[in-house]
């Protein structure tokens, strides 16, 4: 594969990591907001089906996206397109799921994310692999694939902890995520 070819392809759709980098700021402030002042007002049965909407549909707002982005490489012929809608079928799978599985547990919250950031460090890691000859997006990917396998793996380890503990390290999970997102989206538009 042609590395220039490969970052002109990403160039043409800069636009779709900023959107998805500030969808996971947003999410990362209600998220941490939720946890925050829904434990306090509501029992937690209520603040999980509450916590299992926002997070499903985070998900599936990010696969819908990755649907676009993955739509948009496929029409132009761009070479990244079969990593973009594999991540965009990862997500809507996932987004799905949680959608279906309302009957949120912390324990299921924590299994969930952990699946979720996994996802996203296998699929960080894999595009980092593939722009391995432009050492910024390989430092930047790879240290962000590296970081997200770490916070999955840790989230599938430590999945009996409180809801709260857990929403919170999420929020601040996806807070890494948006600003990573929102910088390789600056990278490819300068």
């Amino acid at each position: 594969m042609n590395f220039e070819s490969a970052i002109q392809d990403l160039r043409m759709f800069w636009w779709a990591f900023a959107v998805r980098g500030g969808l996971a700021l947003v999410f990362a402030v209600v998220l941490f907001l939720a946890s925050s002042f829904l434990g306090i007002f509501f029992f937690d049965p209520v603040t999980l089906v509450y916590l299992s909407l926002l997070l499903g549909s985070f998900v599936l707002g990010n696969g819908l996206l990755l649907g676009v982005a993955s739509g948009f490489a496929f029409e132009h012929h761009l070479r990244l397109r079969w990593l973009t809608l594999c991540e965009c079928c990862f997500e809507l799978l996932l987004g799905v799921y949680i959608g279906i599985s309302m009957l949120m547990t912390p324990q299921s919250l924590a299994f969930l994310a952990g699946i979720h950031a996994l996802g996203n460090g296998c699929f960080q890691t894999a595009m980092a692999i593939k722009l391995r000859e432009e050492r910024r997006c390989l430092l930047l990917l790879g240290l962000a694939g590296v970081i997200s396998l770490s916070v999955g793996i840790l989230f599938l380890t430590h999945f009996n902890q409180p809801a709260r503990p857990t929403t919170q390290a999420l929020s601040g999970f996806e807070l890494f995520s948006g600003i990573t997102w929102l910088v390789f989206a600056f990278r490819l538009r300068t």
